[in-house]
């Protein structure tokens, strides 16, 4: 770990928040009915979908898209097989009114890299794809894929791990989820522009044995208006 960023006291008094708000969840989080939360988590391939589109909308619009996008291009069109060769059809299914995203042509490129990923390196197979015991082999099999980048692929290590209940080794490896929310509560408390680096080092003084999680914890208290100022100062 780098240079630690907050005092023994500061750490002190989050790790004891952070306990008592331990997530247990991340797509928990989002505005789901339950029969679609069940859906993203038993069909991988719309899994790694909802991954790589959740950037640039609000988060429940984004994990709707790939249901929205499967009633679109047709049963019989879901497979990785099709998304790697039919980008325009992609697109347009996209961005026809009203659009799915924000983004539909940087969306479909990064569907369709899923695809062609997905059908070279596991025959087309999400849930092959995506099972592995370790996150660096997670991460190494995400990251060639456009559009997956840090953010989503500790999104999805958090998704296995909590949500799924499955085991990763290594997940102190893992990074902060740096978006706005981070970006905020950390910059506000330290009076200085928050970055990614400075979000790995606090998230890992956190939670040193997964820090990804961390993150989500600091996401929560940002959306619940809390500080950390407000849990640190106190006492001191």
């Amino acid at each position: 770990m780098r240079t630690p960023i907050l005092d023994d006291q500061a750490v002190m008094m989050l790790q004891r928040d952070y306990q008592t708000n331990l997530p247990d969840t991340f797509m928990g989080d989002f505005d789901l009915s339950s029969e679609d939360s069940e859906w993203l988590l038993t069909n991988k391939f719309a899994l790694l979908c909802g991954v790589i589109v959740d950037q640039s909308v609000p988060a429940t619009r984004a994990w709707q898209l790939p249901k929205r996008l499967r009633d679109r291009i047709g049963k019989q069109n879901w497979t990785a097989a099709w998304f790697a060769t039919h980008h325009s059809e992609l697109l347009t299914a996209i961005e026809t009114k009203p659009a799915l995203h924000r983004f539909p042509k940087t969306m479909a490129q990064n569907l369709a890299s899923l695809g062609q990923t997905l059908d070279r390196e596991a025959n087309g197979d999400a849930e092959k794809f995506i099972s592995t015991t370790t996150y660096e082999e997670l991460e190494a099999r995400l990251t060639p894929i456009h559009g997956m980048g840090p953010k989503k692929v500790n999104a999805l290590a958090l998704i296995i791990v909590l949500d799924l209940k499955q085991s990763l080794t290594g997940m102190d490896k893992s990074k902060a989820l740096f978006d706005v929310h981070l970006a905020r509560i950390l910059g506000d408390y330290l009076h200085r522009p928050a970055t990614a680096v400075i979000a790995n080092v606090v998230c890992q003084q956190i939670d040193p044995t997964m820090p990804a999680r961390a993150a989500t914890y600091l996401w929560r208290l940002d959306r619940q208006h809390r500080t950390l100022a407000s849990i640190i100062t106190p006492t001191r």
